[in-house]
């Protein structure tokens, strides 16, 4: 919803409208999930300064682990061995975060 919001930005903003006539529409439109002001008046800027991507940036900090299949296969076997291993236990056995880990038993097994 928000990437949708910024391209109808970047459209109104490549036509010339002003960012305070780009909200009142949107608000028409979107009601209480439009986007605030200063955020349409912060994206209308980036556009008129060349900006093409409407998604977010990089930013720095930890990377993202990725949920392999054989990640998702040494955690469906410990579990498989051991109904009564914990979340924390799996966690160290794989080393991988517990919020992985009870990715992969929540969602994916």
């Amino acid at each position: 919803m928000i990437e949708e919001q910024r391209s109808v930005i970047r459209f109104l903003t490549a036509e010339g409208e002003k960012p305070a006539a780009i909200h009142r529409r949107m608000v028409t439109v979107y009601g209480e999930k439009c986007v605030s002001d200063k955020s349409v008046r912060k994206w209308s800027a980036r556009f008129r300064a060349g900006r093409k991507s409407v998604g977010d940036d990089q930013r720095p900090g930890q990377a993202n682990t990725v949920i392999t299949s054989d990640l998702i296969d040494k955690v469906d076997d410990l579990v498989r061995s051991d109904r009564r291993v914990t979340l924390r236990m799996l966690a160290l056995k794989v080393d991988v975060s517990y919020e992985t880990v009870w990715t992969i038993v929540h969602d994916r097994l």
